[in-house]
């Protein structure tokens, strides 16, 4: 699932048990596969969900032959929710930001976005004009937060991610004779650096073994992994995995977690989901890593999309650096990204807009 689907799973776990009974979570059909695994999920813990024809912002619809498609979609959300008549609309991600005015035009009382994306200087001042529209505004990130137009920025909630960790505790790291090992887990866009991470690996000693993990992606540009690592001097210490139902045996298997991205992340969820198994990340410093990363504490940040200072900082690292730094990370994720924290602010922000809109008998959002 991408981070945002496991924040919307945490998000309905967060909600009073009354209202979570009643949540009704409506999923774009338009990239089927892209939610797979969060209907799956929706399914197993009983939370009603739907796939339908909603508005959803994607760059076909955005040109002279996807406007037709898009106005039926603008049809199909607002007669939706004409049909539920729903408290609360909650847009889980940015991406559903037209359906904010249509929230509010089928009179719907209180609307919350929850932004998980950077917003683009170009995308700001249109994506503001539909978001002024939301009572509540949530940001996980200061990335995220920063990148709102100013006169939204006073009004937004900043809400920082979190990870629910497994029922089995972190592993120990391997023995100090192994060399170090280190795992990369991302879908393969473009932008989360792969290219800068092999360009790294590609010097005459190889910092350790490499483990990637991930795959194409269902929307945005890609990038051909196995070519680039066929290309690479090392190619014999790195090892493609590729997509996996569960990474936490990767990382307890490596010493460091990579996330390499040549543009901000708007959180990087794996960094948490790192931190919770005890293990250090190196991440580039920019976007949502930089609200979790303590440089030189739990992790090391370099440069973003700076191969040689990477290469650099790879191979400066040693066994003792992960075991020190992976015990901190531990600590920090305990501390500041534990999902009991997450629950109680998330509550605290659901009472605020429950109290908004008294009196109707659904919460579906």
């Amino acid at each position: 699932m991408y981070g945002a689907d496991k924040i919307l799973l945490e998000v309905i776990s967060s909600l009073p048990v009354e209202d979570r009974k009643k949540t009704l979570v409506c999923l774009p059909d338009d990239l089927p596969e892209a939610h797979n695994g969060l209907g799956i999920e929706l399914d197993i813990r009983g939370i009603e969900n739907i796939s339908g024809p909603l508005v959803v912002i994607r760059r076909r619809y955005l040109s002279l032959s996807g406007l037709l498609p898009l106005l039926r979609r603008i049809f199909m959300t607002y007669r939706l929710l004409l049909a539920e008549r729903p408290e609360v609309v909650y847009c889980t991600t940015s991406a559903m930001i037209f359906c904010i005015p249509l929230a509010r035009l089928a009179g719907i009382k209180t609307v919350v976005l929850h932004v998980q994306e950077i917003w683009s200087p170009r995308e700001g001042p249109v994506m503001g004009l539909f978001a002024r529209l939301a009572d509540r505004i949530i940001c996980i990130s200061n990335a995220a937060l920063e990148s709102l137009p100013r006169r939204l920025q006073s009004r937004s909630i900043l809400l920082v991610n979190a990870h629910r960790e497994t029922d089995n505790p972190p592993m120990p790291l391997a023995p100090d004779s192994r060399e170090l090992e280190f795992v990369v887990a991302s879908r393969w866009n473009s932008w989360k650096g792969h290219a800068t991470l092999l360009q790294a690996w590609d010097q005459d000693h190889s910092p350790g073994d490499l483990v990637i993990l991930g795959g194409s992606p269902a929307m945005g540009t890609g990038v051909d992994v196995p070519a680039l690592v066929a290309s690479v001097k090392h190619s014999d210490r790195i090892s493609i995995v590729g997509e996996v139902p569960d990474i936490v045996p990767y990382l307890d298997s490596a010493d460091f977690l990579i996330l390499p991205s040549d543009r901000p992340e708007p959180f990087g969820l794996v960094v948490l989901e790192a931190f919770a198994r005890g293990r250090a990340v190196v991440a580039s410093n920019a976007g949502g890593a930089k609200d979790v990363v303590t440089n030189g504490h739990d992790g090391i940040l370099f440069q973003m999309g700076n191969a040689e200072e990477l290469a650099s900082k790879l191979r400066s690292l040693s066994r003792r650096d992960a075991e020190r730094m992976g015990a901190n990370a531990r600590v920090t994720y305990e501390e500041s990204f534990s999902i009991a924290r997450y629950g109680e602010r998330f509550r605290e922000i659901w009472r605020s807009v429950s109290n908004h809109s008294p009196g109707r008998e659904n919460a579906n959002g």
